[in-house]
């Protein structure tokens, strides 16, 4: 009996499609210095000429800039001037905790936003809980986080998460509450126990993502009088004697507003996944996969550089994964769109983007059969585990139905279904079964443990497209979120949150050592961000 809904291979070619569309709003046509308001000046530029860009160590073609909304000749007639003492570009993950704990701090505040609307992706927060740690165990956690990441990011960053993250997550959850925003848990409790002491990190889980409470407390934060212009982004910094004191943001009908910060301006803009000039400079490797969000051009980034700030050194972190479904960590039997087995399944899940750059189209087919319960458990997981595996009846079952997985009785049958070449498929899966009944992995050496054949229906399949989720990678800040220049000074005036931010990771791929890091780290940082410019 087929329980699954048909679909071709075309069918399965489009499963899962990422947008990767930018929004070109506008060229950087000018040179650096053009781009500093007020007569400010470009140092740290390199000598920059006027039709080239100076991107942190080398120069890039102004045109290869088209995706962003950075404007390049300088902007000198506005409809309006606005001042406040703060200006937050990015109502997402870390803007939003930015201008909240800004406006706590007693400064008005604005914020900036390209959409019409606020935009934040994730769906799991990680905090590091000191009330059930000690002090050995949490040094011992800030250095695993550091190794894990090659020994690259800057300490004090790190330091800061470790330290503030409970005190971060906590004020979140009380700004949630005060919103009338209930929709998330504690979940996915980890505690890393170390020869002297423990670290516990404690998730907390938004049952649908983040933009569901982010878009609550954008409209918390309008009530308690922080100022929101959307459909507004911002193209300029302006600065003055060196420092920055505000920004410029084009509206919807092509005009421009010149939003004055006494205190500061905290780039939270997101990545730069949608600028394919900057995805090809810093992270090549990521070109050929397909990009999940949109309108991520990297605005706030290009706007920190041609004010003095530098990227961070080195090759950003990147974040490739295998969008919605079950299993994703779970070792389970990997095809090819060939129907070819081409990989040991137990590589942790974030680095298997690496191996998929070699293969059709960068995706892959996970095949389990009817006792997939047993067969992670019995190595040492859980399927229940709702932001791991999403494994439970009623989860699989839900997926079925949707069409995200596909289930058939036999595996030709599950073959035709998915679009794979059922030849290869039946004698892939044959293969594979006869290795398991070996016990050893002759083909790609997989450990023993992992080897449970696929032989009992209803046998499972779950397509995988990799494609980008983001680039961890932004401008060098410390630990108080302000951007630093090339000799590795404090730029007055100039801040940077979230993925606009860093070097807080460093290996080639985001480790998933700790479940949602990501989003925990933008929520700290982006409030740290928010208190220290408002006392400054």
């Amino acid at each position: 009996m087929n329980r699954c809904v048909s679909m071709s291979r075309r069918g399965f070619l489009a499963f899962g499609g990422a947008a990767a569309a930018a929004l070109a709003t506008g060229s950087l046509t000018g040179c650096a210095p053009s781009m500093l308001q007020e007569g400010g000046s470009a140092e740290g530029s390199g000598g920059a000429t006027s039709d080239v860009a100076v991107w942190a160590g080398g120069k890039v073609s102004a045109t290869e800039l088209e995706a962003s909304a950075v404007e390049g000749e300088p902007i000198v007639d506005f409809v309006e001037e606005l001042s406040f003492d703060v200006v937050v570009v990015g109502a997402g993950t870390a803007g939003l905790p930015a201008a909240l704990a800004a406006h706590e701090a007693g400064a008005s505040v604005a914020v900036l936003q390209k959409e019409a609307s606020p935009v934040a992706q994730g769906m799991l927060a990680a905090r590091v809980v000191k009330d059930r740690s000690t002090e050995a165990g949490m040094t011992a956690y800030l250095h695993e986080l550091h190794e894990l990441n090659a020994h690259r990011p800057r300490i004090d960053l790190l330091r800061a998460y470790v330290e503030r993250s409970q005190e971060a997550l906590e004020w979140y959850e009380s700004k949630l509450a005060a919103a009338g925003f209930d929709a998330c848990e504690e979940s996915d409790s980890k505690d890393h126990v170390y020869a002297d002491g423990n670290c516990y990190v404690q998730g907390l889980l938004f049952s649908d993502s983040m933009q569901a409470p982010t878009t609550a407390l954008a409209e918390q934060a309008a009530n308690d009088g922080v100022e929101f212009f959307y459909e507004t982004p911002a193209v300029q910094l302006v600065t003055e004697g060196g420092s920055i004191v505000g920004v410029v943001g084009r509206t919807d009908d092509g005009e421009y507003k010149k939003f004055l910060a006494s205190k500061g301006v905290v780039l939270a803009t997101g990545d730069y996944q949608n600028n394919e000039a900057m995805v090809e400079r810093y992270v090549p490797d990521a070109q050929d996969f397909g990009r999940k969000q949109i309108n991520k051009t990297g605005d706030g980034h290009l706007m920190g550089l041609m004010a003095g700030a530098v990227m961070e050194p080195g090759s950003p972190s990147k974040m490739i994964h295998g969008g919605k479904g079950c299993f994703r960590e779970e070792p389970f039997l990997a095809l090819n769109l060939n129907g070819e087995r081409f990989m040991y399944e137990d590589v942790p899940y974030g680095d298997r983007n690496t191996i998929l750059r070699d293969q059709p189209e960068h995706r892959m087919v996970t095949l389990f059969d009817a006792n997939y319960a047993d067969q992670v458990y019995g190595w040492g997981s859980d399927p229940t585990v709702p932001t791991v595996a999403n494994g439970t009846p009623e989860k699989i079952a839900a997926f079925v139905e949707d069409g995200t997985l596909l289930a058939a009785d036999s595996i030709e049958e599950l073959a035709q279904t998915v679009g794979l070449p059922v030849e290869a498929t039946v004698a892939s899966v044959r293969r594979y079964n006869e290795l398991c009944a070996k016990g050893e992995d002759l083909d790609f050496g997989k450990a023993s443990k992992y080897l449970r054949p696929v032989d009992t229906p209803p046998f499972y399949a779950m397509p995988r497209e990799y494609a980008v989720s983001a680039i961890l990678g932004g401008l060098l800040v410390n630990a108080d979120g302000q951007c630093l220049n090339e000799e590795g000074e404090p730029i007055k005036g100039l801040y940077a949150a979230g993925n606009c931010s860093g070097p807080f990771y460093g290996r080639y791929d985001y480790s998933l050592s700790t479940m949602g890091l990501s989003v925990g780290r933008c929520i700290t940082c982006g409030y740290l961000a928010g208190r220290a410019v408002a006392g400054a």
